[in-house]
C-alpha cells in the first residue's frame, strides 16, 4: 500500500469506526440488510458485491454453499434467494445474530454456525465455498477486529488451508476474494505449502483498487 493509499485508509478507517458504531439498513438488489454495529459493512466496501457479481455466472439452484466467515450474510441471502442450501458461519457472535437477523427479514432458509473457520462445521460436501477473508497482518484485538486482521504471522490463512482439503470434493467451486493492499504472494506461499493452488477467475477496480476472485483448488503434486 502506497503513502496516499496509508493515508486515505487512516481517514477512512476514522470514518468507518463512526459510522459503524450504530446499526444501518441497506438495501441491495432486492435484500434488505440490517448490519450491526461491528459487523463489517458489505455496502461500505467492494468485495461482498464483488463476489455477488460473481456468483451470477453459475447455476445456484439446490447447490450446497458455504459462507465462511459470513458477516451480515448478504451474500448467503442473495445465494438462498437463489434457491441454494446455504450454511453461513462465522467466529463473531455478533455476526451470528445478524446473520439470523437478514435470514428472517429476507424470508430465507439459512443453517447458521458459531465456527471459528471449520472448527465447528462438520465433514459435508459443498458445492460452492465462498471466503471474503480478513488479511490485514496484525493480531485482532476486539470481535470486530477479527474481520479485518488475520494475524501478525497470516494464522488465518495457514489454518484456513490447513483445514480446506478436508471439505474438497473435485467438483467444489471454491471462490476466494482479495485486494490489492494486501501480500497476495504470501498468502499464496501459504496455500502452495498446503497443497493448494489459487487461480485467479476476475479482477476489478473500484475507485483505483483492484480487485481479484480466486478460485482455489487442491494440487496433484
Amino acid at each position: 500500500m502506497n503513502l496516499t493509499k496509508k493515508i486515505l485508509f487512516s481517514i477512512l478507517s476514522r470514518v468507518y469506526k463512526i459510522y459503524s458504531s450504530k446499526e444501518r439498513s441497506y438495501n441491495f438488489e432486492g435484500m434488505i440488510i440490517k448490519v450491526f454495529p461491528g459487523v463489517f459493512h458489505p455496502g461500505f466496501f467492494f468485495s461482498t458485491k464483488f463476489l455477488i457479481s460473481h456468483l451470477k455466472n453459475y447455476e445456484l439452484k439446490s447447490k450446497n454453499i458455504l459462507e465462511l466467515g459470513a458477516g451480515s450474510g448478504m451474500i448467503s441471502v442473495f445465494c438462498a434467494k437463489n434457491f441454494a442450501n446455504v450454511t453461513a458461519s462465522d467466529v463473531s457472535k455478533t455476526a451470528i445474530e445478524n446473520i439470523i437477523t437478514n435470514a428472517k427479514l429476507n424470508y430465507c432458509n439459512i443453517a447458521v454456525i458459531h465456527s471459528d473457520l471449520f472448527d465447528s462445521i462438520q465433514k459435508q460436501t459443498f458445492h460452492f465455498i465462498i471466503i471474503n477473508p480478513p488479511y490485514f497482518p496484525k493480531d485482532a484485538s476486539t470481535e470486530s477486529e477479527l474481520a479485518w486482521f488475520c494475524g501478525s504471522d497470516f494464522q488465518y490463512f495457514e489454518k484456513l488451508f490447513k483445514q480446506l482439503p478436508d471439505y474438497l470434493i473435485p467438483e467444489t467451486i471454491v471462490l476466494m476474494v482479495l485486494s490489492e493492499d494486501c501480500n497476495i504472494k504470501i498468502i499464496e506461499t501459504i496455500a502452495k505449502k498446503n497443497k493448494i493452488q489459487m487461480k485467479l477467475k476476475e479482477r476489478r477496480k473500484f475507485f483505483g483498487e483492484e480487485n481479484f476472485i480466486f478460485q482455489l483448488h487442491l494440487t496433484t503434486n
